[in-house]
């Protein structure tokens, strides 16, 4: 009975301590440029990644939105991948597939966005045929931009750890 007392204690403090840290920065952050907000380590939503907060920063960058009528598709992603941290996959999904382009030309741009979001997508729907058909597809382009080859590393730690939840696997990436 004493063990489940204290880590109800210790959920409630941290679940505290994450609403106060939520509060301080929803204070702070709403006049923050995109770039200090989203692109600064240690400003802005990164400030709290660190916190364990994961739902409380999906929460920040969605008012950073709402106050500042800010468009850019990586705030979406990192809601996406701040709700999936937060074992919100539902959420997290709806997000994903925000930042879906219309379509991508990789003559212009080698990045192959679509099928790295695809692939995320696929593991949090636990589609597992689905998330190694769009990584082999950010595969074929690993010698045509560096980001397909981050990403590469990433979806592949997503395939690996695929039985564990999102958090445990984009943390684990090259483990």
């Amino acid at each position: 009975m004493k063990i489940i007392l204290l880590l109800a204690f210790a959920f409630s403090a941290s679940a505290q301590n994450c609403q106060e840290l939520y509060n301080q920065h929803l204070k702070t952050d709403m006049s923050l440029s995109y770039k200090e907000f989203d692109q600064t380590m240690g400003k802005g939503f990164r400030a709290m990644v660190n916190s364990q907060c994961d739902k409380e920063v999906a929460d920040l960058i969605e008012k950073y939105i709402e106050v500042n009528g800010a468009k850019q598709s990586s705030l979406r992603w990192h809601i996406a991948q701040s709700r999936a941290h937060a074992n919100d996959y539902t959420a997290a999904i709806k997000w994903s597939k925000s930042v879906l382009k219309e379509s991508e030309d990789f003559k212009e741009n080698a990045l192959r966005w679509n099928d790295y979001v695809l692939a995320t997508i696929a593991f949090l729907e636990k589609d597992k045929e689905a998330l190694i058909f769009h990584r082999n597809k950010v595969a074929l382009g690993k010698e045509e931009h560096f980001g397909n080859s981050l990403n590469l590393k990433y979806l592949d730690s997503l395939i690996k750890y695929f039985d564990k939840n999102y958090k445990f696997a984009s943390n684990n990436i090259g483990k």
